[in-house]
């Protein structure tokens, strides 16, 4: 080749060795460079240092040139002649066809011997000087742009990472915050709960005081009654002794009087009642009743009877009369379908809450606010007992298949058994710890079942008094509760509007019902026990098929809450009794 193809060749190898000072080592003598690259790379997010770094690469010094030797590359400085600087020109500026044409004439003016060489000499070193200080202000500036990107990523780093600490530093000191607040709230509590102590240890010494006082006034009145039986016996006696030795004229005739009103009033109290036997048939019990269809009942009457709410009612056992009894203190029986006006009474001194007939007819009993129960004779047209035993007002009374006891729920957590024939409370039944708000009796038996507000129905025995079921499974206070014919099934509805169906033998749920989000008030069932009737604080009567499970029908028509839902077993009517003071007859 000659002398122009050398120093073109001799250009690129310069380029080409300046390329590869910028790349990765391949000597293993320059691990160590590497290793210094690698903890520059992770110091970047540091923004002092690579503001210092930057710094010291501005200051960097410029690059030399370099040629290959053997073993490893060295910087030498070496003038550059006239051609090879034009060339490099021409070849930093792309200007390939100018270079092209200025080879073949700088090559052919060579060898005819025409190129004037002398006085070209060297190129002055101020040209090179420009050229490197161009490269390395290129190169710099380059290096300038990769350091603000690092910068700027590190600066978005590091408000990022203050952020986080600012968030991080408010949310130690809220928690600092619920901490103390917390610590007080603990320090207070511990101050109540060594007052709680306390006062019940004052209490439990109150209360065994009060019970040893309660056993002490026990004894005392069994032993008075004890007395007091003694001496009505001796009374009794004297008395039968002076009948039988009384005669015309005799000296006994000048004996002192007696208060004959009081001893004969004395002497004609009755003994209790026995209670009836558990054996006694049940008429409903094997029978197979098939249910009526009420799927096409309207309303057939609406009658206005009385001037408050009525809050209860009860169907005669034998004929179609109802009976209704209200808020305005009083209490009514009407005849169906007609709604004539048959009876009506009054001595109440509060609301009238419940309504119970007697088996017979003859009687019917009532429970009011005003804490008593009375029993009302429709042939003496009198009331012929009232029973002050509850302290709270009473709900609800029931007569027993037999007519001889009546039992009744209370705001007091009690159920009572009173003897109509002695006018005695035979029975307190305790249990509930809350309001008992219905008492039902299971046909032909001794057992009665009581709805509360403690969410739970319990079944109890009169002759024992003692608590024989507790069904559990409402969320709510259950508002009602009654047994079907064949006395095998209860259904009960609480506030929350669901109704229940229960197995008295297996002793747990059958079915459910969801009358909500209102007040379940009321619930009946039919002969067959299979169609359930439940009035509610919708002003609505739904009936529902516990064979289907579902809801059949619904009656509407009562321009406030249903209290109470019967239906008529001498007809296919269904009667209910509203906060309207109104009761209405659907057909």
């Amino acid at each position: 080749m000659n002398k122009a193809d050398d120093s073109a060749n001799q250009f690129f190898v310069i380029e080409q060795i300046d390329m590869s000072s910028e790349s990765e080592p391949e000597d293993l003598e320059d691990l160590d460079d590497l290793n210094d690259i690698q903890h520059e790379e992770d110091n970047l997010n540091d923004l002092d240092k690579i503001i210092t770094d930057v710094k010291k690469e501005v200051q960097m010094p410029k690059p030399t040139t370099t040629i290959p030797t053997k073993g490893k590359a060295k910087s030498i400085e070496r003038p550059e002649v006239v051609d090879d600087f034009i060339r490099n020109f021409l070849i930093k500026n792309q200007m390939n066809r100018s270079l092209e044409v200025f080879q073949q004439e700088w090559y052919e003016l060579s060898q005819k011997g025409k190129l004037a060489t002398d006085g070209m000499g060297e190129v002055t070193d101020v040209y090179i000087q420009n050229e490197k200080l161009k490269e390395e202000l290129k190169y710099v500036r380059g290096e300038l742009d990769k350091a603000k990107i690092v910068a700027e990523n590190a600066k978005s780093t590091y408000d990022k990472l203050r952020k986080e600490r600012d968030f991080h530093k408010m949310h130690h000191h809220r928690v600092q915050q619920e901490k103390r607040k917390l610590n007080h709230d603990i320090d207070k509590l511990k101050g109540l709960h060594l007052q709680y102590e306390t006062k019940y240890e004052e209490l439990s010494q109150k209360y065994s005081h009060a019970m040893k006082e309660k056993m002490l006034l026990k004894l005392e009145r069994d032993r008075l009654v004890a007395k007091n039986d003694a001496l009505q016996r001796s009374l009794q006696n004297v008395e039968e002794k002076i009948n039988k030795e009384k005669e015309p004229g005799s000296p006994t005739d000048k004996l002192p009087l007696v208060d004959t009103k009081t001893n004969t009033k004395k002497a004609s109290t009755k003994a209790n009642t026995p209670f009836p036997p558990d054996d006694r048939p049940n008429p409903y019990a094997n029978t197979q009743i098939e249910p009526q269809n009420y799927r096409n009942a309207i309303q057939n009457k609406t009658q206005k009877g009385h001037m408050m709410a009525i809050s209860s009612m009860d169907m005669h056992p034998k004929k179609s009369i109802v009976a209704t009894a209200s808020d305005d203190f009083t209490w009514k029986i009407w005849t169906l379908p007609q709604c004539e006006l048959i009876m009506s009474g009054e001595g109440h001194k509060d609301w009238v809450s419940g309504i119970h007939f007697h088996p017979k007819g003859s009687h019917l009993a009532t429970s009011s606010g005003d804490c008593t129960i009375k029993v009302w004779d429709f042939i003496n047209a009198s009331c012929t007992h009232t029973f002050k035993d509850h302290i709270q007002p009473v709900w609800g009374v029931k007569f027993n298949d037999t007519g001889e006891f009546i039992v009744s729920a209370s705001m007091d957590h009690t159920c009572k058994v009173f003897d109509l024939a002695s006018g005695k409370t035979r029975h307190t039944f305790r249990g509930h710890v809350d309001s008992v708000n219905h008492v039902s009796f299971q046909p032909f038996s001794n057992i009665f079942t009581s709805a509360s507000a403690d969410k739970t129905i319990s079944l109890w025995d009169i002759r024992s008094g003692l608590c024989v079921q507790t069904f559990y499974g409402h969320l709510n206070s259950v508002n009602h509760a009654t047994f079907s014919l064949k006395g095998d099934s209860i259904a009960s509805c609480d506030a929350d509007g669901i109704i229940k169906m229960w197995d008295v033998r297996m002793v747990k749920g059958r079915s459910q019902f969801d009358a909500g989000p209102y007040s379940a008030n009321a619930v009946a069932l039919d002969k067959s026990g299979t169609i359930l009737l439940v009035g509610s604080d919708d002003q609505q009567i739904r009936l529902y098929n516990e064979t289907t499970q579902k809801q059949e029908h619904t009656l509407k028509g009562h321009e406030d809450a249903v209290q109470d839902v019967a239906f008529d077993y001498n007809s296919k009517m269904i009667i209910s009794c509203g906060s309207d003071a109104t009761f209405r007859i659907y057909q």
